[in-house]
């Protein structure tokens, strides 16, 4: 649209189409003195092909036209350009309701009935002109939410392929160690991964970060960091939470923490060793499906202390041989099913009560979810101490 140099509206391409030249003159002429440029058709046809080769902004449309006419012109017109709205007003000599409703079925915006009445045609062209205008924002607002969302769709598949890569080559498979990660969203916010120091020490990290996808994901790549570098070289768990405390302190933002279990276990002395901050209790089994113990959470999460105030201190329990250790996110307990029925901890212990503790768990959440999503992130640890 140009701008009309009076200043009160743009000026707007408006097709004519009309097989009187009578008629189209004197539009013509009153949509010039207005400030618009006018295009002209004779019938159904050239219509079309004006309307395709010029884009116009307004259409006043004769219903009674040679060649296809101007009911099915504009058909076509609304089937050429589905995605651009173009105001289309039916000016005809056929006034009886019947042709009325017709002409706007077929995709007219207006009726006027002929002769024309200059002043309330040149009126409601006026408002098609906002009508479009508002939707011609829309569109470009739609279209720069979509280049919007194309962009971050990328970043947030590279930002998940690079966390994928991090997890991966600080993670290590360990004999007897299963693990369970369902994220909510793309991205997940809670994290579980297991390391070896040498054939003595077997580690499992099991995080759960404040909030869903990247946002969540962010805060569990230093830990990763700090998991990877420090059971390389066997040190306890409590320097361990002390150095991941350390640096979410430094990095998060006030208000965000980080929930962590670690557990570390000797199976040469057999002792199993846990520090949990904000995670349900951890749950020891005993061979015959029994709960012996449970790791309950001693301190707040990650990120929440200064060095100064934070407890590394750690729960040691002596394994007994044939049990098991399970540890796992509140978005495993929490998780709704369709009748918004949260799956619960006595679910939990009974399903990891079974002869396949892992396995068991994961069907009966699948039975409790059945097929619906879980709100939350879920995250499994289950960890056998033959």
């Amino acid at each position: 649209m140009d701008e009309d140099n009076k200043g009160k509206f743009k000026s707007l391409k408006i097709l004519v189409a009309d097989d009187v030249p009578a008629n189209v003159a004197m539009l013509r002429t009153a949509l010039t003195k207005a400030g618009h440029v006018v295009i002209s058709a004779s019938t159904g046809e050239e219509a079309l092909a004006a309307f395709a080769s010029n884009l116009p902004d307004v259409v006043l449309m004769d219903v009674m036209m040679p060649g296809i006419g101007g009911i099915e012109a504009t058909r076509r017109m609304r089937e050429l350009h589905a995605e651009y709205w173009v105001p289309i007003i039916f000016i005809s000599a056929l006034s009886h309701r019947e042709d009325i409703v017709r002409g706007l079925e077929a995709g007219g915006d207006d009726y006027l009935t002929k002769p024309v009445d200059l002043v309330l045609l040149l009126a409601k062209i006026n408002a098609m002109q906002r009508i479009a205008e508002l939707e011609a924002k829309l569109r470009t607002a739609n279209e720069e939410l979509r280049a919007y969302r194309i962009t971050s769709e990328y970043e947030l598949d590279m930002a998940k392929e690079l966390m994928e890569h991090i997890v991966k080559e600080s993670s290590a498979e360990v004999k007897g160690v299963e693990l369970w990660l369902q994220p909510a969203t793309n991205m997940s916010g809670d994290l579980v991964i297991t390391q070896k120091y040498f054939n003595d020490l077997d580690y499992v990290l099991l995080a759960d970060a404040m909030g869903h996808g990247l946002p969540a994901a962010l805060p569990l790549v230093p830990l990763v960091q700090v998991f990877s570098a420090m059971t390389h070289d066997g040190f306890t768990i409590s320097a361990m939470v002390r150095e991941m405390n350390l640096r979410l302190k430094a990095l998060l933002p006030v208000g965000n923490f980080v929930a962590v279990t670690l557990l570390c276990i000797d199976r040469a002395n057999r002792n199993i060793e846990v520090w949990n901050g904000g995670n349900p209790a951890a749950l020891l089994f005993n061979a015959g499906g029994e709960v012996v113990h449970q790791f309950k959470s001693r301190h707040p999460a990650i990120g929440m202390l200064r060095s100064d105030d934070f407890d590394a201190s750690t729960e040691v329990f002596q394994c007994q041989d044939g049990g098991w250790f399970a540890g796992f996110s509140d978005g495993m307990v929490d998780a709704l099913n369709g009748a918004g029925e949260e799956f619960g901890l006595a679910r939990i212990v009974a399903a990891l009560g079974g002869p396949n503790p892992y396995r068991s768990l994961k069907e009966s959440m699948a039975a409790h979810l059945n097929g619906n999503l879980a709100h939350d992130d879920i995250s499994l640890a289950v960890v056998k101490l033959n």
